[in-house]
């Protein structure tokens, strides 16, 4: 097992990738169920989700950005 720091860019993309997606999974079950407020509901999970998205969109260029450089 390797260390987040340990990994390439691009396995950095493939892992923020899976385990952003078992979050924000997690995420979305534990604010159904535990809370009451319909608008806490809504705005949690959608901010975490822009958040995620950007995260993932930065990933994914910067390996793109060092493939691109190699060549």
């Amino acid at each position: 097992m390797r260390f987040y720091w340990d990994l390439n860019n691009k396995e950095k993309f493939i892992r923020s990738l899976w385990m952003g997606l078992l979050g924000l999974l997690s995420l979305y079950a534990v604010v159904w169920y535990c809370v009451d407020d319909e608008t806490t509901k809504i705005i949690i999970p959608t901010i975490f989700t822009i958040l995620y998205a950007a995260e993932l969109f930065y990933r994914y260029h910067k390996w793109r950005n060092k493939e691109i450089s190699r060549e």
